[in-house]
């Protein structure tokens, strides 16, 4: 399970327009949507999958699980954004309690529906012209009118939707325990030490952390820790000793058994076949 930081004022939103590479599981506190195109893509949300065929929009809420798989198609073409509540402001509210996830169909004879595909085809073509200040502005602009075509979709069920519970107060308490291991996992941390800075006790903390992100806090520490090692085993020199006590592990014993937990290989072995 990965995690994304939650948008700030600095970077209010996120826009991009690719092939929709392969991105495994995770979460964000901000609501995402990826428009269709040229061609249709898969993505998994909450261990389910569904195919966006192109001219659909698919959207994803706050605190949703989902990823998407590799795909051949090297012509197909998708829009995705990613607005939060600096974005958003107050009216982020309406999106966190309205869905989860959500399909939205286009190309059916519906005003609404019409006017917002040609707000995403504009802010397509305004995408690749962006190089301006005023293009800039005019793709914030299309994003307002974007959050307001959804508000009124969301009024509507759907059979794509679903429901986790999750909602932004409950990630955004986990983003200091998820900051102490990407920052600190150098350091002796224990499950205390995440549950204080989370303001939660323990047990609840725990239950909480796994829901978020699907592992335990020690097996979330011990990813950051082997993700780090294993740059350190094919960009470095370092002593497979040196690169454990760098990583946070008191013992190189419990740093070889870990990694080959992880990546089914010793780090001898995993050092060899990708230098």
């Amino acid at each position: 399970m990965l995690y994304q930081k939650i948008l700030t004022d600095d970077m209010p939103y996120q826009i991009m327009l690719n092939r929709l590479y392969a991105f495994g599981d995770h979460r964000h506190a901000d609501i995402e949507f990826q428009y269709a195109v040229k061609g249709g893509f898969d993505v998994t949300v909450e261990k389910k999958t569904y195919h966006i065929n192109e001219g659909e929009l698919s959207l994803i809420g706050s605190g949703v699980s989902h990823s998407f798989p590799e795909s051949d198609n090297k012509d197909r073409l998708v829009l995705t954004g990613i607005v939060g509540t600096s974005f958003l402001k107050r009216q982020f509210a309406s999106f966190e309690s309205s869905f989860s996830y959500k399909i939205i169909k286009l190309d059916e004879n519906i005003r609404d529906r019409q006017e917002l595909k040609v707000v995403l085809d504009e802010t397509v073509k305004l995408y690749k012209e962006r190089a301006t200040d005023k293009g800039s502005l005019l793709i914030s602009s299309n994003f307002y009118r974007i959050a307001a075509f959804l508000l009124s979709e969301l009024d509507e069920p759907s059979d794509s939707e679903e429901n986790t519970g999750i909602n932004l107060r409950t990630v955004s308490s986990i983003e200091k325990a998820l900051d102490l291991i990407y920052y600190d996992y150098k350091k002796d941390i224990t499950v205390d030490d995440a549950a204080s800075v989370t303001g939660y006790g323990k047990s609840n903390f725990c239950k909480i952390f796994k829901r978020i992100t699907g592992n335990s806090f020690h097996k979330a520490l011990n990813m950051r820790r082997i993700s780090v090692a294993k740059r350190l085993l094919t960009e470095t020199d370092m002593t497979v000793t040196s690169i454990s006590d760098d990583v946070g592990f008191t013992e190189t014993k419990t740093f070889c058994r870990v990694f080959k937990e992880e990546e089914g290989l010793t780090p001898a072995v995993y050092r060899k076949q990708n230098r």
